[in-house]
């Protein structure tokens, strides 16, 4: 049976019209690198105190000089074609679960069928390292296809067939000519499941040449076999089109050479696959069979309806947690025996349950943004409200939990705002505090710009926790010592963007000094917090910042959130990397949609309204 699949997986690569080719990796316009010639040299800020003391002005707070930074979009400029996008494993588990229960119809026999096939223990998809992205990515971005894979969307291909076959499921999965006892009807009775299963498990009608390929795997008998349907169900589970999005396109269209216009399947599947992360319902189905979601107002009923879907929600909340790498945040209550980190966490000593309480708070306030209260990203960078659930870590925020209905009640104030001052960003897993890597964090994630990779010699150990020195100043003497190579990007363009958080502790509670601890836990002294600095948003900016309300304001000011949120949806949107000169349009789309609309939630429904998600390019 195996080598059926693989023939038929052959077939497809040599007849369909798709070219698998390498993703082109491209960089913003500023790099460490290139900023490093520009003569940058490591400084140190002064402390607040500091500056009262010596009787100098305190900086100007930062004014509003909002800025865009818009795409440069070629008309005409296209990019390369795409290689075949395999199913992510939250794709795959999804459809067989919709496809199980589109076949059975009473719900627990569903499920048993779907235990049978052991999903969990499908391989995970995983944010891949990549020379522009070494921290990883989008899950949608890994398509690795290894042993596993092979392996155990065979077995469950094999599991699903045995028990949509059983005597109990056979007539709820073939038809009840399949168990009549009749003989003359057993051909056209196995024809018909070959379409109706067929069209849906493979996510589009049949062609007459699948069908008799099909027809060939059951077996030149056509009397009603258990195995043999079991045989033909497991092949259509094993397919290239199944495992694969492989699309064909329809008219080439006029003046674009190589890009075809989608067929109405094609692009049902695009709108269910990028808003639910699976097969398309009934609804959208009948659309695509009768050709109406290729009628705009047709297609633009259907995308409202998919983003009002819970389902829509479950995948944007995929898209926060990779944008925000979620998944990195480590166990909180690892340290509940050190005696330093006792001493430090005090009445707020981590239980196993934090962890998942700070990322649910984080997904919270994204999703009430996005969904409940839309709003642009003013509002998600500048909230005073708290979407805390728990005691726990409510406590650490000063609030009351959040039942997560009623309005989320405000937080102290002045103490915090917007998303970078929750407990998703501060948190550390240990009693230090983590400057480095929360300044690489909005560099890379939140503005785009590319870093240049650190020497080949430098240790990648967190700097330690001192007993006499404030973790910025530990910082600043390990890593900005002038004349070096890590000074260049660390004094000008990471550490002065983590330091405008030491004003949080490393469990995420506001302080203006850091306590200072022996090993043993002793406190030994503490030392005033400083968290004065020229972030440099843009590279030409010379603005102090004081603090993270200073920092936030240059971050909403410079226009790159916007675009870098751009250049992240997109990348979730079709699983690569953008190319900024043939993807500018689309880029410059999104942004723009985000800036008018001044919701997160339009500039997601923006997707479905790109020229290339509605089309398909190959090689010409």
């Amino acid at each position: 049976m195996r080598g059926l699949c693989i023939a038929r997986l052959t077939a497809i690569a040599e007849s369909a019209r798709i070219s698998a080719t390498l993703r082109r990796l491209t960089g913003p316009s500023e790099s460490c690198l290139a900023l490093m010639l520009l003569g940058c040299v490591a400084h140190r800020d002064v402390s607040t105190s500091e500056v009262a003391d010596r009787g100098s002005p305190m900086p100007p707070a930062i004014k509003a000089e909002v800025h865009e930074v818009p795409f440069a979009c070629e008309q005409g400029a296209t990019s390369n074609s795409q290689g075949l996008k395999r199913l992510t494993m939250t794709q795959y588990r999804n459809t067989v679960i919709d496809l199980v229960h589109w076949v059975v119809k009473d719900a627990d026999k569903a499920e048993q069928v779907i235990d049978s096939a052991r999903l969990d223990d499908l391989p995970i998809d995983r944010r891949q390292p990549t020379a522009t992205d070494p921290h990883g990515s989008f899950r949608r971005l890994d398509q690795a296809v290894d042993q596993a894979h092979v392996d155990e969307t065979f077995r469950v291909a094999s599991s699903l067939a045995a028990a949509l076959t059983s005597q109990d499921l056979l007539s709820a999965t073939v038809g009840s000519c399949a168990t009549d006892n009749k003989v003359d009807n057993d051909e056209s009775c196995l024809f018909e499941f070959i379409r109706r299963f067929g069209a849906r498990a493979l996510r589009m009608p049949l062609e007459a040449e699948d069908e008799q390929f099909y027809r060939v795997v059951y077996g030149s008998d056509p009397t009603s076999n258990r195995s043999a349907y079991a045989d033909v169900i497991t092949v259509m589970l094993s397919a290239p089109e199944f495992f694969y999005f492989v699309e064909h396109g329809d008219e080439e269209i006029k003046g674009e050479p190589g890009a075809y216009q989608l067929t109405s399947y094609e692009l049902a599947l695009r709108l269910s696959y990028h808003f639910w992360q699976t097969l398309p319902d009934d609804q959208l189905w009948h659309a695509a069979e009768d050709g109406s979601l290729l009628m705009a107002d047709v297609y633009e009923k259907q995308v409202k309806r998919l983003m009002r879907d819970s389902r829509a929600r479950e995948t944007i909340n995929e898209l926060f947690a990779d944008l925000l790498g979620l998944d990195d945040l480590p166990a909180l209550d690892v340290h509940n025996e050190d005696p330093r980190f006792v001493a430090f966490a005090g009445d707020d000593l981590p239980s196993a349950a934090l962890r998942d309480d700070v990322v649910q708070d984080a997904l919270g306030m994204l999703g009430y943004y996005t969904w409940t209260k839309p709003a642009a990203l003013e509002a998600l960078f500048t909230s005073e409200l708290s979407f805390a659930q728990s005691k726990e870590l409510a406590h650490i925020y000063g609030v009351k939990p959040w039942n997560g209905q009623d309005a989320p009640p405000p937080l102290p104030e002045g103490q915090r705002a917007g998303l970078l001052s929750r407990a998703w960003f501060l948190m550390s897993g240990s009693a230090n505090t983590r400057p480095i890597v929360r300044g690489v964090f909005v560099r890379r994630q939140l503005l785009c710009d590319e870093l240049a990779p650190p020497p080949s010699n430098v240790a990648a150990m967190p700097p330690e926790l001192s007993a006499e020195q404030t973790t910025r100043q530990v910082v600043e003497e390990l890593t900005e010592q002038p004349g070096t190579a890590c000074a260049s990007c660390h004094a000008t363009f990471i550490n002065p963007l983590g330091f405008a958080f030491e004003g949080f502790d490393a469990l995420g509670r506001v302080r203006a000094h850091q306590r200072l601890f022996a090993e043993d836990g002793t406190e030994v002294g503490e030392l005033a917090i400083d968290t004065m600095s020229v972030p440099r948003v843009d590279a030409e900016d010379e603005r102090t910042s004081t603090g993270p309300a200073d920092l936030v304001r240059l971050l909403l000011n410079s226009g790159k959130l916007e675009a870098c949120l751009a250049r992240n949806y997109f990348r979730f949107t079709f699983g690569r990397f953008e190319d900024l000169d043939a993807d500018g349009c689309a880029l410059e789309q999104l942004r723009a949609r985000l800036v008018e609309s001044k919701k997160l939630r339009e500039m997601i429904a923006e997707a479905a309204w790109l020229s290339e998600f509605q089309q398909r390019r190959f090689e010409p």
